[in-house]
């Protein structure tokens, strides 16, 4: 009896301490002490099929700002764009550091841009965005690299056409593409023949990573994914550190020949970031400076700059095309459009012709909305106590702007499940609203090199080839919607039919 009184009393202290604590933040459901909400959260999951629309069911219960508890930690989601405008960019500077899944912080030792915080990923993060300005990202220089390299690809389809017509893979196709960009642009090689296949494998590889990777392998700590789930650890810890090594590789043999005299630095136009990059180890070296900028943390810059430029580019791309497939009026429209600009297509879309190609950039807008790679994004830390649309957020919580949820929210976007470029022609103001890069100090860095490659290539692919399903219609749902991104069907194969 004594014992059951003293469990009881017990119970109920946790009850009302997590009570309290609950009070110092925005609404949600009801959490229990030590689990926290995560058994409502995996039951809505369940019940309304996918991450993105169980966040969205408690949006509409608990309005744009909610909580919820994954175990003792308090997460706070933001799911409207004006508040994520003023917690992020007006205060941006008190969320600066991330909270870093164990998984992705073993790996990184706190070196790179995507998992790392305090002084070094400020200073890497500034300097990738100087170095890409100097390489020409946003103007000419990059939209060369682009068009070149989509020029290739498209040769490689003409090569294999018949009567006209060839069954291209999107999802290699792109990948390749897009890679192939931001290769050049990190290591100055393209990928072609010779490397292609091991690319792909390693594409590969690090898909079935991302398949599997879930809310739990964003929280779990290290030892206990290790412990528990030993194969999905591996996976994981083999698909980032084969993708790191294979980035960095170039980088390694050129820093050696630099070593050796056999390579001389352009620090005044460096061909590619890894050449900038040594030019900046080289200033530092000089100043007697050699804490941050060194070949280890180099390695894991352009592994995280690989890694967002490529897979989000690409999947976005493979997304955007099986909308395109499911609704020619829009091709249509956008192909009209596209060769009045270009004079019935006498020259290649620009990246001038932005201003001009006010349907296309509604169609690419509508794009980025329903591929919105993340289901659920990176959390940022809440170091003070503050307050977000009213409500109280105590310190020691971790908040983030919902972008999923965000981009289907019903009061923003009127039948947000329906594929309809013409609501940002309705209404200009609601492009803005898309924030598939993220929002404030923690947005994309390579964000420009993305617009400039989704904007290049799918319009210069409208105004090359006329593209069908090949087969049944490819489907627009996310594949995996269970997972912390989203997955379009990437077993797609469209025809591309020569104009």
């Amino acid at each position: 009896m004594i014992l059951v009184l003293l469990l009881t009393t017990f119970l109920a202290i946790l009850i009302v301490r997590q009570y309290q604590k609950a009070r110092k933040f925005p609404p949600g459901p009801t959490s229990l002490p030590l689990i926290g909400n995560i058994h409502q959260l995996i039951y809505y999951c369940w019940k309304h099929k996918g991450v993105v629309p169980a966040f969205d069911y408690f949006r509409q219960i608990y309005g744009d700002v909610f909580t919820l508890w994954l175990g003792p930690i308090p997460h706070v989601s933001i799911c409207d764009y004006e508040t994520s405008q003023e917690v992020f960019v007006k205060n941006g500077n008190k969320y600066k550091d991330r909270f870093l899944p164990p998984i992705f912080e073993h790996v990184s030792g706190n070196l790179g841009l995507i998992s790392a915080n305090g002084e070094s990923w400020a200073e890497m993060r500034r300097f990738a965005l100087g170095a890409f300005r100097t390489m020409g990202v946003g103007r000419d220089l990059m939209e060369e690299r682009i068009l070149a390299e989509l020029d290739a690809r498209c040769a490689e389809i003409d090569a294999d056409a018949v009567n006209g017509k060839t069954t291209v893979h999107t999802s290699e196709f792109f990948d390749l593409t897009v890679g192939s960009v931001i290769n050049s642009v990190l290591i100055g090689k393209r990928f072609d023949s010779h490397n292609k296949d091991e690319f792909l494998k390693l594409k590969g590889l690090l898909d079935s990573a991302d398949e599997m990777f879930t809310m739990f392998d964003l929280t779990v700590p290290v030892w206990l994914l290790k412990k528990l789930c030993p194969g999905r650890y591996a996976l994981m810890i083999e698909a980032q550190e084969e993708i790191i090594n294979f980035v960095s590789r170039e980088a390694n043999e050129r820093y050696e020949k630099v070593k050796s005299g056999e390579y001389t630095i352009n620090s005044e136009d460096p061909q590619d970031f890894v050449e900038a990059y040594l030019a900046k180890m080289e200033q530092e070296a000089e100043k007697g400076i050699t804490n941050l900028y060194t070949m280890e943390c180099l390695k894991h810059v352009i592994g995280d700059l690989w890694l967002a430029g490529q897979g989000t580019t690409a999947t976005t791309l493979v997304s955007g095309f099986n909308q395109l497939v499911n609704h020619p009026e829009v091709v249509r429209r956008c192909r009209e459009e596209l060769m009045r600009l270009t004079d019935n297509g006498s020259r290649p879309l620009n990246l001038k012709d932005r201003a001009e190609s006010h349907y296309l950039n509604a169609t690419i807008a509508e794009i980025q909305r329903h591929a919105s790679i993340l289901n659920v994004n990176f959390w940022r830390y809440n170091h003070e106590a503050t307050t977000v649309k009213g409500y109280p957020v105590d310190s020691g919580s971790v908040i983030t702007a919902q972008l999923g949820a965000l981009h289907v929210n019903n009061d923003i976007f009127k039948d947000a499940g329906k594929f309809y470029p013409e609501r940002f022609i309705e209404d200009p103001k609601l492009s803005n609203q898309v924030i598939p890069f993220g929002i404030g100090k923690r947005s994309c860095v390579g964000e420009n090199i993305a617009r400039s490659e989704i904007y290049l290539m799918i319009g210069n692919l409208l105004l090359r080839y006329d593209i069908k399903p090949h087969g049944a219609m490819p489907s627009t749902e996310d594949k995996l919607p269970y997972t912390a991104g989203k997955l379009p069907d990437k077993t797609v194969k469209l025809e591309f039919c020569k104009l």
